[in-house]
């Protein structure tokens, strides 16, 4: 999985008690669950490649609220499973 340690720090950021169940299940069955964080892996590759520039910005900085929003919403579907 790309991007692993900007992806926890997204999850971090939305759900700390949860980050290592979250990307564990990711890892271990990255197919079945990348069209569930769709939003969220999207925001994950981008900041990687600001980062990947030295461009070091949080991801509150980048998104608008909309998507910060659809992460959420993804993340709480995921848990409430």
């Amino acid at each position: 999985m790309k991007n692993e340690e900007i992806l926890r720090a997204i999850l971090k950021e939305v759900c700390d008690g949860y980050v290592e169940c979250i990307v564990d299940n990711l890892k271990e069955n990255y197919d079945l669950y990348s069209k569930d964080f769709k939003i969220t892996l999207a925001c994950s590759n981008m900041l990687a490649e600001l980062k990947s520039k030295n461009i070091l910005l949080d991801y509150h900085d980048v998104f608008v609220d909309i998507i910060i929003d659809r992460i959420y919403r993804e993340i709480s579907n995921y848990l409430a499973r």
